[in-house]
Formats: C-alpha cells, sequence, structure tokens
C-alpha cells in the first residue's frame, strides 16, 4: 500500500490544528519556513525524510504513525505482516520508505529504505529518539554520524544512537 505525500501533509494539519499550533510555530519549532510546510501540508511538495521526521517530532508524534492511514489494520494479532500489507512512503529524492513492523506499540520501528543512487534522507544531518541498526544489501552507502562518514558495501551493518546527527 502507497502512502501518499498529500495524505501526510493533510495529517500534518490536522495534528497541528489540534495541538492549536499556527504554521509560524510550527516553523519555528522546525526550523523549516511557513511557505515550505503549506507546500507539503497542501500535498504540493514532498519532503525529506529528515524533513518528515523533524515534523514528527515537533508535533510529539512517531514518523510512522503519522504515515500509517487508520484503517491499516495495524492493531491486528496477527504476528505475520503480508508484503501488501506494507505501508510505502516515497520522499524526496525517490527515497522508499516501508513500514515492516505492524504494532506500533513495539519500542522501535523496523523499516526499509530503498535509495536510488545519488539520492539522500536531504543534506542536513538530523536527531530523533532512539537506535537504529542497518544491514546493507546491495549498492554503497555514505552514513554521516557527526563529523564521520562511514561507507558500507553490502552485508555491512551499522548500529547508532539516533540522537547523534546523522544523514544517509
Amino acid at each position: 500500500m502507497i502512502v501518499d505525500n498529500y495524505g501526510f501533509g493533510k495529517k500534518v494539519r490536522t495534528l497541528r490544528s489540534q495541538k492549536n499550533l499556527t504554521l509560524q510555530e510550527l516553523a519555528k519549532k522546525t526550523k523549516r519556513s511557513v511557505s515550505l510546510l503549506s507546500q507539503i501540508e497542501t500535498g504540493k511538495v514532498s519532503p525529506s525524510f529528515s524533513t518528515m521526521r523533524i515534523i514528527a517530532d515537533a508535533l510529539d508524534i512517531s514518523l510512522s504513525r503519522l504515515i500509517l492511514d487508520e484503517e491499516a489494520g495495524e492493531t491486528r494479532d496477527s504476528c505475520l505482516m503480508e508484503v501488501r500489507e506494507r505501508k510505502i512512503l516515497t520522499t524526496q529524492g525517490g527515497v522508499q520508505h516501508q513500514l515492516l513492523s505492524r504494532n506500533l506499540a513495539l519500542p522501535f520501528e523496523f523499516i526499509s529504505f530503498e535509495i536510488p543512487p545519488g539520492a539522500s534522507t536531504g543534506e542536513e544531518l538530523y536527531t530523533h529518539e532512539g537506535l537504529e541498526c542497518g544491514l546493507l544489501l546491495e549498492g554503497t552507502i555514505e552514513i554521516q554520524v557527526s563529523d564521520k562518514v562511514y561507507r558500507m558495501k553490502p552485508g555491512d551493518t551499522i548500529t547508532l544512537n539516533s540522537s547523534i546527527p546523522h544523514n544517509l
């Protein structure tokens, strides 16, 4: 199942309104322009992953909860999640994110990233709560963690504290 960017923007607008935040206040919290946030809310702009994460953090909600739709059945008891049930979100630069875990009550999010050659999660480093673990299946990728750059090749793994500024 595909998660459309307009749906993401509508949820941002709804949550922002529920929290009684103006676009200006959200812009200040996210360090993003009012114009960019407005374009995201109306679906005119596909935000980068880092911008989506920053918006989710500013709204005090996990990114997976922000991108899932209510009828997704994410609360079902099944341990199995079939391929057809995956939520897929495509962000700026064609980066595709697939949510691989169904139960949002877990203390982690299990996500698969497909990053086209030359694409990234955004130009700037970003932080968020939690830990990240990654396994590179094919291709090569550079991951910047603080001021150090790691170059991964197929089979390499990485684990990092997400509170340290990073970027893919």
